[in-house]
């Protein structure tokens, strides 16, 4: 891939992590769980990290034009059947509009960004670039995984205290 692109592709990614960082700082103000509010912060955290690769990138390929060989680590553990919200949360279900609404919206970004690692990687002819971009879809993947078992862990008792219920 040509420089060009390469570098076109990082600042899309930057600012797909800026968006994440963001939201997920936003999320934990915003809810009243507590370890809602440690675990949005530990999203942020790892979207933070996901940052300051790229930005490692974005200079190597700027000052050197190389890609650097850069290791994210282990990704972060978001485990039990509630891994992102206290199990009180689930008792409180008419009163968790906005944890509800921030589950939907970063799954979607989330899944926005799986999308755009995969094709980065796809499109990619540095080993480098691709094995970065595949562990950022790793990453965001087991954030989706975790994003998504809490919604299911909950939509059903928000759903029955809201009064509606998907269609058939």
């Amino acid at each position: 891939m040509e420089k060009s692109k390469s570098i076109e592709g990082l600042r899309i990614a930057l600012q797909t992590e800026l968006n994440g960082i963001e939201f997920y700082r936003i999320a934990a103000e915003k809810t009243a769980d507590e370890k809602g509010k440690r675990v949005f912060k530990m999203l942020a955290n790892d979207e933070i990290k996901h940052y300051k690769a790229l930005q490692k990138e974005y200079s190597s390929l700027l000052d050197n034009e190389e890609w650097q060989k850069i290791e994210l680590g282990k990704i972060s553990a978001y485990d039990g059947e509630s891994p992102i919200f206290s199990a009180e949360l689930k008792k409180r279900a008419g009163e968790m509009h906005f944890e509800v609404s921030a589950l939907s919206i970063g799954a979607l970004l989330e899944s926005n960004s799986i999308d755009f690692y995969r094709k980065m990687k796809e499109i990619s002819d540095d080993p480098s670039a691709r094995a970065l971009y595949q562990q950022l879809q790793h990453w965001e993947e087991n954030h989706l995984e975790a994003i998504t078992r809490q919604l299911e862990l909950l939509k059903e008792d928000y759903w029955a205290e809201q009064r509606f219920s998907p269609l058939l």
